[in-house]
């Protein structure tokens, strides 16, 4: 009996234990449970988003470039060595850089006028400047270098698009960018180059080349770094390409010709077609602008400004037309572009059909006066005009 009692009492106790263990194991994970889904309190809530927006705040006031930019002098000194494209990627990064940079509506035209040279004017010209067969003939050299590699050249802003352009990237008259050296030492280099972004290669002439004793110093060759090139300098003559004949012309005087007035379509010798080659790319450029509008006809702007204008002469120059303004060639071919398809109708007569008008300039819609020449048919090249 105490045998059978001892095991009853062992089997009870380990039978029991197990038992035990596992209700209180449960109560403790049940008990665990409830204390992880207990929800927080609204206050908890609020006071944790306020922590997380204050330490957000404190990380965007904290943050090193941002702190830059609003300095205006280190801004303007890492503008000065951005090109527009990076200029571009920064203010495309976020909200907050794009409004640290441009903090006011006249911050991007002050901050273009600084940025480098894109160099995209030089790409223009070596697209559309087509070097002739006597280049490699006579082993010439080319130098065009834009201004963001050649700390001498001159930059400015784009008058018309704000943008920092080199003298090497505007639109120039006369480009003067190839050299070719003498054979002798008694012989003067020759020069050649391009008018405005017409393809074909001309001769310039240095003015030594035309008087021999003349007063101002030699033309060199600008790769030496004595010289800047000789942009809207010197004579122009006939493109080497071209079988015609015509007389050097002297850019000088024609970057100060009356426009209103006078026509590029006159040659001073009466053997030469009209006009003479070497002006044919300037005259197509002067014709581009005149339209002829009737008084009925005359657009308006909104004012009678227009009006007003047409009463007066017209008295552009090549000069205050394409050299004082600065333009960037970009905005050149999309001014000329524009020029080329405006009122196009009205491009021999009025575009209502009456013969009666007045021709106008579309660059400053003075009248144009010059009186109609004698000539019949004008050669340009590739076809023929009536004058």
């Amino acid at each position: 009996m105490a045998t059978q009692s001892l095991d009853h009492r062992v089997s009870t106790t380990r039978t029991a234990e197990p038992r035990d263990t596992w209700d209180q194991d449960y109560r403790e994970w049940e008990t665990m449970e409830t204390t992880k889904r207990k929800r927080s309190s609204g206050e908890q809530i609020e006071a944790r988003k306020k922590t997380r927006v204050d330490s957000l705040a404190v990380s965007r006031q904290r943050c090193p470039l941002m702190e830059v930019f609003h300095e205006y002098g280190l801004l303007e000194m890492i503008i000065s060595s951005l090109y527009p494209d990076d200029l571009m990627a920064l203010l495309l990064c976020s909200k907050t850089m794009h409004k640290t940079i441009l903090p006011h509506s006249s911050s991007l035209e002050n901050l273009l006028g600084k940025l480098k040279c894109s160099g995209r004017g030089v790409r223009i010209r070596n697209k559309r400047h087509k070097k002739s067969t006597f280049f490699d003939a006579y082993d010439c050299t080319e130098y065009i270098r834009c201004g963001a590699k050649e700390s001498d050249t001159e930059c400015r802003p784009c008058s018309k698009c704000k943008v920092s352009t080199c003298d090497e990237c505007r639109i120039h008259c006369v480009y003067q960018s190839i050299y070719e050296t003498p054979c002798d030492e008694d012989e003067l280099p020759n020069f050649s180059g391009f008018i405005l972004l017409s393809p074909s290669e001309i001769p310039i002439l240095s003015p030594h080349h035309m008087s021999s004793d003349h007063s101002a110093p030699e033309w060199e060759s600008p790769a030496h770094g004595s010289s800047a090139p000789h942009h809207d300098q010197g004579f122009i003559d006939v493109p080497f390409e071209e079988d015609s004949f015509g007389l050097p012309e002297c850019v000088e005087e024609l970057l100060e010709l009356d426009l209103g007035s006078h026509t590029l379509a006159a040659s001073a010798s009466s053997n030469v077609v009209h006009p003479s080659p070497v002006l044919r790319a300037l005259y197509q450029a002067t014709e581009q602008r005149k339209r002829w509008f009737c008084g009925d006809c005359l657009p308006k702007d909104g004012s009678d400004s227009r009006s007003s204008l047409q009463d007066s002469q017209c008295q552009c120059t090549l000069r205050n037309r394409f050299l004082d303004r600065w333009l960037c060639l970009r905005c050149y071919e999309a001014e000329e572009s524009s020029l080329d398809t405006m009122f196009a109708e009205n491009k021999e007569h009025c575009a209502c059909g009456r013969q009666a008008g007045k021709k106008t300039c579309l660059w400053c819609w003075g009248e144009v006066t010059h009186p109609i020449l004698g000539f019949d048919v004008v050669s340009n090249g590739d076809a023929e005009e009536t004058v």
